[in-house]
């Protein structure tokens, strides 16, 4: 029973896409949603639609009908925010309340409580420690990372002042078994690891290969971090546990090693791997001359760079822009944002080759940021993301937009506003705008592979003496039995 509290809100929809939604929509207000009715949030009035690569609205044929936006608060406040789904579908939001804590809900999104490790660092202060939470979707497991440091405790320093003594150092990995209630912890306080922590789990490489095998759990979790120093690094090592997150050991460095191009990398331009089912990891990363993907097939013991010649370069401040998903049949698929708007490429070879990129974001939306991706079942992906239909508007909307129809010589995309476009909820305040940061949102798939939940960052007010107002901000697009996954 969630202890927490409950939130379902009206919304009404903005003129411009609503507009064009109802265009689409038809006869949208008849159908029943029976699906829908058990999700908390959903409101019809969003404006959804669907479209093709490029923007080029679809018109569905009569009797199908449109998903809807669904979106809740987990009343708790929060920073760089991340998201995991459970196997038995238990919402877990993170950070909430603090960054040593984080939010769950076992009723989609209906009423959150807290949940924290019993061990664990603890921070004073927000955006200390980059939290960062992710579901293993073959077994469940969840698995949360910290930063962890020498003044994380220091109650006595001026509010926020964490955030310019920070000296990040090491990490602890926080794994659970049982929907997120509670956690066994790998505690790693004097790994030579600074900031950005990312960890991400999959199946280990065959044992023909000689690679090390899992014992008592079958995937591989790695946690791969700026090294030796926060922020400028100037290395990105990786560690590996074959236990399930009880014990981790070293891997190796993503960078800088023999097989690095000769190419400027900043530590914090690396973003999450992703593993395929032979055990193959796959890092992307923004370097100065050209983006890439850095392979391994031997558990991060050395590396493979290929160039992604179609996503952006990065500089040393850029940070990073490039991310990865996998689906469950190998296929790899890239996101990046370029000139406000928000790209996809496939490739079918294990990054050997990538398509031609398609234009994604919603129609008539620009100024994308910070988008999360997400894949699923085969041709299932997702990715959330902050936007505006005003390309002078300084608040940003939470967005989705997702397919079941990646591999299609023509995908059919499906895109939501999970707010109400006229009253927007996100600004990027970057350094310059206190406390908290919210650098990076996040989004997965539930255990089937078909559904999307987002996690993204609600900020209640304008900041004031260096601080934000903020609850996180949890949403989906529920399809019902007449939506059509594919068109001709």
């Amino acid at each position: 029973m969630e202890s927490g509290r409950r939130t379902a809100r009206g919304r009404s929809a903005v003129a411009g896409f609503a507009t064009v939604t109802a265009l689409v929509v038809g006869a949208f207000a008849t159908p029943t949603w029976a699906s829908v009715t058990a999700v908390a949030g959903c409101d019809r009035s969003l404006p959804v639609v669907a479209h093709r690569a490029g923007g080029s609205i679809v018109k569905l044929p009569k009797g199908d009908r449109l998903p809807v936006a669904c979106a809740t608060e987990t009343g708790y406040a929060t920073s760089e925010s991340s998201l995991a789904m459970t196997k038995n579908g238990v919402l877990v939001y993170s950070p909430a309340e603090t960054e040593n804590s984080m939010a769950r809900s076992s009723n989609d999104g209906a009423s959150w409580s807290l949940t924290y490790p019993a061990v664990e660092q603890p921070t004073s202060f927000w955006n200390t420690v980059d939290p960062y939470v992710i579901s293993d979707r073959r077994t469940g497991r969840v698995f949360w990372a910290h930063a962890t440091g020498p003044v994380r405790n220091e109650g006595g320093l001026p509010e926020e002042a964490g955030f310019w003594l920070a000296a990040a150092y090491g990490f602890q990995v926080y794994s659970s078994s049982d929907d997120a209630k509670t956690f066994t912890t790998a505690d790693y306080q004097t790994a030579p690891t600074g900031d950005w922590e990312k960890v991400f789990v999959g199946p280990p490489p065959p044992a023909s290969t000689g690679a090390a095998q899992p014992v008592g759990y079958p995937d591989v979790v790695y946690l791969c971090a700026n090294s030796p120093l926060e922020v400028s690094g100037p290395g990105r090592l990786c560690y590996k546990s074959l236990d399930g997150g009880m014990t981790f050991t070293l891997a190796g460095y993503t960078s800088p090693t023999a097989s690095n191009p000769p190419d400027v990398c900043p530590p914090l331009n690396f973003n999450t791997g992703v593993v395929d089912s032979g055990g193959t990891i796959y890092q992307p990363v923004n370097c100065e001359h050209s983006a890439y993907v850095v392979v391994s097939r031997d558990e991060g013991a050395s590396e493979t760079w290929i160039a992604e010649k179609d996503a952006p370069t990065g500089t040393v401040i850029s940070g990073t822009n490039l991310q990865l998903a996998v689906d469950d049949a190998d296929n790899l698929y890239a996101t990046w944002s370029a000139n406000g708007l928000l790209y996809l490429a496939v490739s079918r070879d294990h990054a050997q080759s990538w398509s031609s990129p398609m234009m994604i974001a919603a129609p008539t939306v620009g100024q994308a940021e910070k988008p999360a991706i997400a894949a699923g079942a085969p041709g299932h992906v997702a990715v959330a993301y902050y936007a505006s239909g005003d390309p002078s508007a300084e608040l940003l909307s939470a967005y989705i937009t997702q397919t079941a129809d990646a591999l299609d010589s023509q995908p059919l995309f499906y895109s939501g506003a999970m707010n109400d476009p006229a009253s927007p909820i996100f600004h990027d305040y970057g350094l310059s705008g206190g406390s908290p940061r919210t650098d990076f949102i996040g989004g997965a798939f539930d255990s089937s592979g078909t559904t999307f939940w987002s996690g993204a960052v609600k900020q209640l007010g304008p900041a004031t003496s260096g601080k934000t107002p903020t609850t996180g901000y949890v949403s989906t697009l529920r399809f019902g039995s007449l939506t059509p996954s594919s068109l001709p």
